[in-house]
């Protein structure tokens, strides 16, 4: 379209393009014959995908959108070449489903490997790194599972499609709040003032004087008192 044939006014086409009114009606099938697809295709894919993305699974869905989204609105495509699109992916995805089953390197390679995020009520700050996850965010997950300090659990799993598993300790310790800082009254109501604990990755400190050192895990420098679990 030139920039003569472009006018403000032009109500119509702002609304219908520069297509006649009549492809309204195409545009609802086609969006039927495509909904239609997209689920059916999801079913063949697994019950996974309905759920935790991996890397792979995310690529194929990512490949599905992009598939969908031109010839619902482009008159001058068919549906054919998305359908032939959704068979390839979804014989490579069972392609790699089989081969995964076999070849169980090939499985991490593909779909990734679970990560440590915590050890014993302290943060592997090298894992949250690797895996572009801030402590914040981490937090903010850990908080929405129940989570009042880091010394009520054992281990904190990333799995490869990004969820946390956690394995709670069976003999709680002191740990490092993550309750947020500004709700000052919850963190004293929890303060233990016989312990303290790294600010950055959570290390319990084994003696009194050990808080005016530097942490031996990562070398921070910053100590706050430890927390204890609030009862229900």
């Amino acid at each position: 379209m030139k920039q003569d044939d472009i006018f403000l006014s032009d109500i119509t086409r702002l609304v219908l393009g520069q297509n006649p009114p009549i492809f309204l009606i195409e545009v609802i099938i086609r969006a039927l014959v495509c909904f239609v697809l997209i689920i059916i295709t999801l079913r063949l894919l697994g019950r996974r995908v309905a759920s935790q993305y991996t890397l792979i699974e995310l690529s194929a869905v990512i490949t599905l959108a992009g598939t969908m989204g031109v010839p619902l609105l482009d008159d001058k495509r068919g549906l054919l070449p998305p359908v032939l699109i959704i068979c390839g992916l979804l014989a490579i995805q069972h392609l790699f489903g089989h081969l995964s089953l076999r070849f169980r390197k090939l499985d991490r390679v593909l779909a990734g490997t679970e990560r440590v995020a915590l050890d014993d009520g302290r943060l592997r700050l090298e894992t949250l790194r690797g895996t572009v996850l801030s402590r914040e965010k981490l937090f903010s997950l850990l908080r929405g599972r129940g989570v009042q300090h880091l010394g009520q659990l054992s281990r904190v799993y990333i799995e490869p499609s990004g969820s946390l598993t956690l394995v709670w300790s069976d003999t709680p310790r002191p740990g490092l709040a993550i309750i947020p800082r500004y709700d000052q009254a919850l963190i004293t109501a929890m303060q233990d003032d016989d312990h303290y604990v790294c600010a950055s990755c959570g290390k319990l400190t084994e003696s009194k004087e050990e808080h005016n050192q530097p942490c031996r895990c990562c070398h921070g420098q910053d100590w706050l008192p430890a927390s204890v679990s609030l009862e229900d």
